[in-house]
């Protein structure tokens, strides 16, 4: 007799819909790399909220890679030093909106 845990259950559907919010699927978690998918994530969310703060060779290459993070073929050649430039360009952005908000903070 097979027994269902309600609460594992529940767990893995906030864990899908988590992951979903962020761009990325079930099955790229479990095959893709844990620094791909931190780019990935870092690139998703800077193209759906900070895109107006980035230049056009900047939007191009986070455009670029997340489209390479989706094909399986592509993602088997993204360079670690692909993925650094990503990760730059993410905490250039955090650390602006950081010093923005702190601006506001102290008016």
């Amino acid at each position: 007799m097979n027994t269902i845990n309600y609460k594992d259950l529940k767990a893995e559907q906030k864990t899908a819909q988590w992951l979903k919010a962020n761009g990325v699927s079930e099955q790229l978690f479990e095959k893709a790399d844990i620094w791909l998918l931190q780019a990935h994530i870092a690139a998703t969310n800077i193209l759906k909220h900070n895109i107006e703060q980035l230049t056009d060779k900047e939007r191009d290459l986070l455009m670029n890679y997340c489209t390479a993070m989706l094909n399986s073929k592509k993602r088997n050649s993204i360079t670690k030093r692909t993925t650094y430039l990503v990760l730059n360009i993410s905490k250039r952005i955090n650390r602006h909106i950081f010093k923005q908000h702190r601006k506001l903070i102290k008016n």
